[in-house]
């Protein structure tokens, strides 16, 4: 999927968040998608297939992209996440250095998380999704 193509599907997600996977599939399968959003984005390209080839955060349903460079994942880019972020909207980063530029946009709602999470302030640590381990304060 081109870098284009991604960027129309996740507006089509981001817009309809209220929704689940399956229900925006539902959408585009019966066309009222090109309905939801009065944008010059070309919806009527994106696919039930494209929806699902998104890099999908399957335990809250988001799509993983770097909050401050906005990069999805893919293959060779394997996002890593702010471990105090809990529920939904976790912080994805492409590395320590987007962590560090987005942390003054960042810092008071993760502060919020981590508060009611337990975790104690200063214990911020970016985590790789696929292998579960921390990496630095």
């Amino acid at each position: 999927m081109t870098s284009k193509k991604m960027e129309t599907a996740a507006s089509l997600v981001r817009m309809n968040s209220n929704r689940t996977r399956e229900e925006i599939k539902e959408m585009i399968r019966d066309g009222s998608a090109t309905d939801c959003i009065n944008t010059n984005m070309d919806i009527g390209s994106v696919t039930q297939q494209d929806i699902d080839d998104l890099p999908w955060d399957d335990e809250d349903m988001t799509i993983k992209r770097c909050k401050w460079c906005h990069e999805f994942e893919t293959e060779d880019r394997i996002l890593m996440k702010c471990v105090a972020c809990k529920g939904f909207n976790k912080a994805w980063y492409c590395n320590r250095d987007c962590q560090k530029k987005q942390w003054k946009y960042h810092k008071t709602w993760c502060a919020s998380q981590q508060t009611a999470s337990g975790i104690p302030k200063g214990a911020i640590r970016i985590t790789p999704n696929m292998f579960g381990t921390s990496f630095g304060k």
